[in-house]
């Protein structure tokens, strides 16, 4: 029987329930998200892998009931950002099409209780090229701040799990007129008809 999308979310709510820490939820999770990234293709239907409008955007596939974690796929055509933004929290992403670069920032001095209204003067902290199959983490506060583009010539797709739901996981973009944080939620910019439900 395959592994499917169903069987992976059943996982990670196992994952999720045990595992208060979220470090070692991000490690308990890693190798079911790595045995359904290694099923056979397509992972999933296609109208989870197109843009929104020729637009980057993500689709929602999934919302734990208990409020504790959300699974969507986020879309990016080629040569497309998500501008530089910061979760505040826990996250793990597995690249499932193109080469996504990955530039990560940090503030020199920050506080761990981040919010609106913060200054983002950022540094870079490291720029990472991912291709198909790798797992990326989101670790706030330290790794929170980050910037995705699609690097490669064709359409990138990931599967992000991600810590709260549409609504509550802390999700703020860095004005670059004011250099500072502004609220983006996430469920402003992702379909809301869920694969599994």
């Amino acid at each position: 029987m395959a592994y499917d999308l169903k069987a992976l979310i059943d996982d990670v709510t196992t994952v999720v329930r045990a595992t208060p820490d979220d470090d070692a939820r991000c490690e308990r999770i890693t190798p079911h998200l790595r045995r359904w990234m290694d099923g056979e293709a397509p992972l999933l239907p296609a109208k989870y892998t197109i843009p929104c409008d020729g637009k980057a955007c993500g689709h929602l596939l999934y919302t734990d009931p208990e409020g504790e974690y959300f699974v969507i796929s986020v879309v990016f055509p080629s040569g497309t950002s998500s501008g530089v933004h910061y979760h505040g929290a826990w996250g793990v992403i597995g690249i499932l099409e193109g080469t996504d670069e990955e530039t990560k920032y940090a503030r020199e001095t920050s506080p761990d209780d981040i919010g609106i209204g913060q200054p983002c003067e950022l540094q870079t902290v490291d720029k990472i090229y991912s291709p198909p199959g790798t797992i990326t983490y989101l670790k706030p506060p330290l790794e929170g701040f980050h910037r995705v583009r699609a690097a490669g010539d064709e359409t990138g797709v990931s599967l992000h799990i991600l810590g709260g739901t549409p609504d509550t996981h802390p999700h703020f973009f860095c004005d670059g007129d004011t250099k500072t944080l502004i609220d983006f939620p996430m469920s402003g910019i992702i379909t809301h008809d869920p694969m599994v439900r």
